[in-house]
């Protein structure tokens, strides 16, 4: 009779096992959330809310509810292994010259912030201009541009080999314009921190 009961509780708890939990999160920067479909062979299960969950057991899919704290203890170990999203900065510079305006200044130091909390990271410094002037000098000053953010970068003490620059004249503006316009929003360079 006890062997009988072990197998009754055995069988009961095999059962029971969870094989797969899928959980959608949210996005961390705020822009949403995705969707997931679980699909069983037998049911369509769609999840598409935050925190919404399904497990699969015994070759099922159903929907449950876990808790975000719960969420948060199972996938720990996940959710510590993401990397950062990229983020993407545009710093402005004065007209003619490789001085960035105070206002980009004042971001860099938020940029710099950001490559600091990344244990590992990318840097792609792309400098620009506006079309004012010929081909030659405002490709040589996109990329003074971009080295001098570099330069600014391995001063605070980013890494030189993760840092990449390149300079894109007036051949290609951040806003098209036609030749000869002075847009001050093509004064720029633009970094990616992946």
């Amino acid at each position: 009779m006890r062997n009988l009961a072990l197998a009754l509780i055995c069988a009961v708890l095999a059962g029971c096992t969870r094989e797969a939990l899928f959980v959608v999160l949210p996005n961390a920067e705020g822009g949403g959330t995705g969707a997931i479909t679980v699909d069983d062979g037998k049911t369509v299960t769609t999840l598409d809310q935050p925190y919404a969950a399904a497990e699969a057991r015994s070759g099922s899919a159903v929907p449950v509810e876990e808790s975000r704290g719960n969420i948060s203890v199972i996938f720990r170990r996940a959710l510590a292994a993401q990397p950062a999203l990229p983020h993407h900065f545009r710093l402005y510079f004065i007209i003619g010259t490789d001085r960035m305006t105070p206002e980009s200044a004042a971001a860099y130091r938020s940029m710099f912030d950001d490559i600091k909390q990344r244990p590992v990271y990318q840097i792609e410094v792309i400098g620009h201009t506006d079309t004012l002037g010929d081909v030659r000098f405002n490709q040589t000053l996109s990329l003074e541009r971009a080295a001098a953010v570099h330069e600014l970068l391995v001063r605070d003490g980013a890494d030189r080999a993760a840092i990449t620059i390149a300079g894109r004249g007036k051949l290609d503006p951040v806003v098209p314009t036609a030749d000869q316009v002075a847009e001050p929003r093509n004064r720029c360079v633009i970094v990616t921190v992946r």
